[in-house]
């Protein structure tokens, strides 16, 4: 009974700490929608690699410590260009991210990102030879039938309509991708023996400087005002990785997984409180019910494999 009640108390802490990450993420999405201007406030934006540029200077500071502890090990690697090409995506995943952010409201591009899992076993089949089940492959067309729902696109084209979305819609789907190539490459780099500290070590010490060079092509220096809110970003972004990490340490993943979509509750929260953003269409969340089931219907496959090897 001891051990029963130690193991739920640490699957609802873990659940917790997902919690707590989604948060996090949420925070700085509401903050770059902020600092660019998607907010409509009458304020100077910064451009959207500035922002990206200086929240990944500022957070690689406050991950120095692990940095300084780990440099030597993480130094070694066998594939310089395989993690410059996959921080390069990265980056390039972000700005699309956050671009995402700026012309969309924010709960709409949080459920379209949700679709990052499906690009991913799709990537996975084509380029690494994955088998996808028929699971796999029904979660992957109610998926797309849930993003098309979210986006509207019919409505886009056909109709004047104040809640359609145009081509912005195809952001934080281009952002999707982008992070699905990353984890593939990231996966590649992992069967050809790199270590999780290399990858860390190199994602966090070019994503600053590879940043910069779009950054320079449209600088415009931070000011007093804003220069606060990019420390908070900084902070946040190592908040929300150590939560994350604390959480998949100590509760099954299968466990925590569904309270990640408390992104998007959060993100609607933020919306609406700092922006006035009001989700009230109901496409919307019907299509973010389909995406959140798709990627539900998505782990299933993995988890009576697992059941069987365990058996």
């Amino acid at each position: 009974m001891i051990t029963s009640n130690n193991a739920l108390k640490n699957q609802m802490l873990g659940a917790s700490w997902k919690v707590a990450s989604c948060f996090c993420f949420a925070a700085i999405n509401g903050i770059v929608r902020y600092l660019s201007g998607g907010s409509g406030d009458d304020i100077a934006g910064l451009p959207i690699y500035v922002i990206i540029f200086f929240q990944n200077l500022i957070g690689t500071l406050f991950m120095l410590p692990f940095i300084i502890n780990n440099g030597r090990q993480a130094l070694y690697t066998n594939r310089p260009f395989l993690h410059l090409i996959r921080v390069l995506v990265a980056v390039a995943g972000v700005g699309l991210w956050y671009w995402g952010i700026y012309y969309l409201p924010l709960a709409q591009a949080v459920a379209l990102s949700f679709t990052g899992p499906i690009f991913t076993v799709i990537g996975a089949h084509i380029f690494l030879k994955e088998q996808i089940s028929a699971n796999r492959v029904f979660a992957i067309c109610v998926c797309f039938i849930g993003a098309f729902i979210v986006m509207r696109p019919d409505k886009a084209i056909f109709s004047p309509e104040i809640d359609a979305f145009g081509w912005q819609a195809l952001l934080p789907l281009g952002a999707a991708i982008a992070f699905a190539i990353s984890k593939l490459l990231s996966r590649v780099l992992a069967s050809q023996g790199e270590s999780a500290d290399s990858m860390t070590f190199y994602l966090l010490v070019l994503m600053a400087p590879i940043s910069l060079v779009p950054a320079g092509y449209d600088w415009v220096m931070p000011t007093a005002d804003q220069l606060p809110w990019l420390v908070a970003m900084g902070v946040l972004a190592a908040g929300a990785h150590y939560t994350l990490t604390r959480s998949l340490a100590i509760a099954e993943v299968s466990f925590v997984m569904p309270f990640g979509y408390s992104k998007i509750l959060i993100s609607a929260l933020i919306g609406y409180a700092a922006f006035g953003e009001v989700p009230n269409s109901l496409t919307m969340w019907i299509g973010t019910a389909i995406i959140v089931l798709s990627t539900t219907l998505l782990s299933l496959p993995e988890r009576n494999k697992l059941k069987l090897q365990t058996s």
